[in-house]
């Protein structure tokens, strides 16, 4: 079954099964769906969202997956500059928004939308980005000194949780008090490398990996590290996918 093909809960649990080897709505805690490049010597790099990008249709519906079972989504100030136009609404095409918005109601029981939390200095951040006006609850977790000056900026658009220090680790922790049980991680590897040390903030990895020798050097992102020896408890998954950018494979690491 292809992501396009959904039509309803029933078929996003199978194909959610189907690329990560467990029922989708088992999975609790938190979570970062990551696209990565696989190198001939092993080297594992991000892929950067640019119009060369390869693309992967099971890859988008893991990420918006991921969106639908949470009840908060971590992303940070510098995501919303790389990427103008993105709102973390349910997307993917034909039937699969309706789908994935069935399947969080009738699998998860959640009925609110989910927490956008921004995480921020401030500087720079755009108050007409769509993200903010997106069906989401927005909120920016910002330095304190940084919280007067955004609440006027942001009036009726965003929240404000301010904190002595905000870094990922902190802006997961504060989820966690407010009672988010599941959590989606939408971070670059330098703001993410932190939820990865110990005691690690990260349950699960839903990685999809572009299999393809040949890349172009301006897509091919940041090294991302591989989580060391005896760090991932469970992988299952594993299907790789014939798509027309090329061979994909699709995995769970349960990390533990």
């Amino acid at each position: 079954m292809e992501p396009s093909q959904v039509r309803n809960a029933d078929e996003i649990r199978t194909l959610g099964g189907t690329l990560l080897g467990i029922d989708p709505a088992l999975v609790d805690g938190v979570v970062q769906p990551t696209a990565t490049w696989l190198a001939q010597d092993g080297t594992r790099f991000a892929l950067k969202i640019l119009d060369a990008t390869p693309r992967s249709e099971n890859d988008f519906f893991l990420l918006n997956l991921a969106r639908a079972r949470s009840e908060a989504i971590l992303t940070t100030g510098a995501i919303l500059r790389e990427e103008p136009g993105v709102t973390h609404a349910l997307s993917g095409p034909g039937n699969l928004p309706e789908a994935l918005a069935d399947w969080r109601r009738s699998s998860l029981g959640l009925k609110e939308l989910p927490l956008l939390v921004v995480l921020s200095s401030g500087r720079g951040l755009d108050p007409e980005h769509p993200a903010f006006r997106a069906p989401v609850r927005p909120v920016l977790f910002v330095p304190e000194e940084a919280a007067d000056e955004l609440a006027r900026r942001f009036r009726g658009l965003a929240e404000i949780a301010a904190a002595p220090t905000t870094g990922s680790r902190e802006a997961v922790a504060w989820l966690l008090s407010q009672g988010a049980n599941r959590i989606s991680v939408e971070a670059g590897p330098s703001s993410a490398r932190a939820l990865y040390e110990a005691p690690g903030m990260i349950d699960e990895l839903w990685r999809s990996t572009y299999l393809e020798h040949e890349l172009l050097g301006d897509v091919i992102g940041p090294r991302v590290e591989v989580p060391g020896e005896g760090s991932v408890a469970e992988t299952t998954g594993g299907r790789v996918v014939r798509e027309p950018s090329g061979d994909w494979r699709f995995e769970r690491l349960r990390l533990g």
